[in-house]
């Protein structure tokens, strides 16, 4: 228990997202939390801003960004940041040769209900042929992304809108951006390498010693070094949950190009299917930001780069390519002792369904609740550890949806994705109540989850699964439900219309930087 009357001293060691973002959230939620002063210190290698890569976000962000006190309009300016309705995933369920324009849209927000109630059991009873795109139906979100709208107005209040949206962003700048203003109020900033870290006998944190000589102390440790858990996983016994037999993509290379200026921002990420991975290609303001998620496991650096520049349409030699390695999968203990894991220390899944930022997010909000309870001498170690378990198990199960689900067999990559042994229970479990059935509500009772009924509804039925073993006619009840789905979906499309404006419209007036 520390002393209350004493200012709260929080380390965190490790910069970029996780840690400015920590940094900033912390510092403005901990004096309403603990209810005293709060000194946070950043411990960062360099001062020198990192290269972003185009990276994609869930609407999440939106809270966590209005509770950190920042100013939307700025964040979009500072971070070449563009509004995101949803991703378009092409090429998941067939291969280019048997149908070319196969694609279908995850967007954010519920489907649109009929009479209070959502039917989509009445729609999958239907046969297949019958039904029309799941999305296309039950939302407006794939029309007004691909025609170009943005999710608000110019007069909307900040990190408010007509429809739910998150956004694209250069990570670099956010770091940047994040800590220049974290910086000038207040967050002690150090540049400095740590060299040692110092356990006690009850294996907390004692201190750390930078290469400097200085000896460092705090309450609480925030670990930020990346892959390598300096903090978390210091003794090397915190046990990784490797979750690469399941997903099995593990490093990408990335680029960045020019696009047309603001006409071309498309407010959705573009998710292609390769032989053993996939490309991302999201516009920001400014430029392009496009990455192919691969499988070392079933092809080569080489060949990445080489699809990489094919999708691109430009040779190999003129694209500055960066090469990343990922580890798949999350530390089983997230919160030891004094020391918090938090962004990659944490762990990762790949970055499919935008979910990096989101568990840096997660993080922040439990650990906001929970230090007060630290302080007070209770232990919520092991709370905050099967909070963030449950968000990692989560994620997985839907990750490995967009997979288990394909028809394509044209590589080994799509073939092992379909192996039973290579899906989660949880996942098997769930498909199997859904032969019959759809996703529903009570099969995510976790209030602590990134991914529920609805998401599943979008990707399983965007993957053309069938939902019942023996389809139905299309009768006059369900005939009439469709045809008011169609009309309550056209006056949707009216009001959001009316009540937002076009991407180019709202980057033209805010200017960016």
């Amino acid at each position: 228990m520390t002393n209350p009357e004493m200012p709260l001293k929080i380390i965190i060691v490790g910069g970029g997202t996780a840690g400015w973002l920590s940094a900033g959230f912390l510092f403005s939620q901990l004096p309403q939390t603990t209810n005293r002063a709060v000194q946070i210190t950043l411990i960062e290698a360099s001062d020198i801003p990192t290269v972003g890569v185009g990276e994609a976000t869930i609407p999440s962000l939106r809270q966590t960004l209005a509770a950190c006190g920042v100013s939307e309009i700025e964040f979009l300016k500072s971070c070449d940041a563009t509004f995101k309705h949803g991703i378009q995933f092409t090429q998941w369920r067939k291969a280019p040769k048997e149908d070319p324009g196969e694609a279908y849209f995850h967007p954010f927000g519920d489907p649109i209900e009929v009479a209070g109630l959502n039917p989509a059991r009445q729609w999958s009873r239907l046969e297949p042929e019958e039904r029309g795109a799941f999305a296309d139906l039950f939302s407006v979100q794939a029309e007004l992304a691909k025609s170009g709208r943005a999710p608000k107005h110019l007069r909307d209040r900040p990190y408010d809108g007509a429809l739910a949206y998150a956004y694209h962003l250069d990570a670099g700048k956010l770091a940047q951006f994040l800590k220049e203003r974290f910086r000038k109020r207040g967050i002690n900033h150090v540049i400095g390498t740590v060299e040692d870290v110092a356990l006690g006998d009850d294996g907390v944190i004692a201190s750390l010693t930078l290469q400097s000589g200085d000896v460092m102390t705090a309450d609480l440790y925030i670990d930020c070094t990346g892959f390598a858990a300096r903090l978390i996983n210091s003794d090397k016994t915190n046990v990784f949950e490797d979750k690469s037999p399941i997903l099995f993509v593990d490093k990408a290379v990335t680029t960045r190009i020019p696009h047309d200026g603001i006409q071309a921002i498309n407010g959705y990420t573009k998710c292609t299917a390769q032989t053993s991975g996939w490309i991302w290609d999201i516009a920001l303001q400014e430029r392009r930001g496009i990455g192919h998620v691969y499988s070392s496991r079933h092809t080569s650096e080489e060949d990445a780069k080489r699809q990489l520049a094919q999708y691109i349409g430009q040779p190999e030699g003129d694209l500055d390519i960066r090469a990343l390695n990922m580890r798949i999968g999350y530390h089983r203990q997230q919160w030891r002792g004094n020391c918090v894991a938090i962004g990659l220390s944490s762990g990762f899944l790949e970055p499919l369904e935008s979910t990096g930022i989101y568990l840096i997010e997660m993080a922040n909000w439990a650990l906001a609740d929970m230090i007060p309870r630290f302080l007070s001498g209770a232990r919520p170690q092991d709370h905050f550890s099967r909070i963030m378990s449950n968000h990692y198990e989560n994620i997985t199960d839907f990750l490995k949806l967009h997979y288990c689900l394909t028809d394509r067999r044209d590589t080994a990559f799509w073939r092992d994705n379909c192996e039973a042994d290579t899906i989660p229970v949880t996942l098997q479990e769930k498909l199997n109540a859904w032969e019959d059935n759809i996703p529903s509500v009570y099969d995510f009772d976790r209030t602590t989850q990134c991914f529920s009924q609805t998401n599943f509804q979008f990707v399983l039925f965007g993957m053309g699964w069938r939902g019942h073993k023996q389809p139905t006619p299309r009768s006059e009840r369900i005939g009439h439900m469709l045809q008011e789905l169609a009309t309550r979906r056209q006056r949707l499309r009216e009001f959001v219309v009316r009540d937002t404006v076009t991407n180019a419209e709202i980057f033209s007036a805010i200017g960016t930087n």
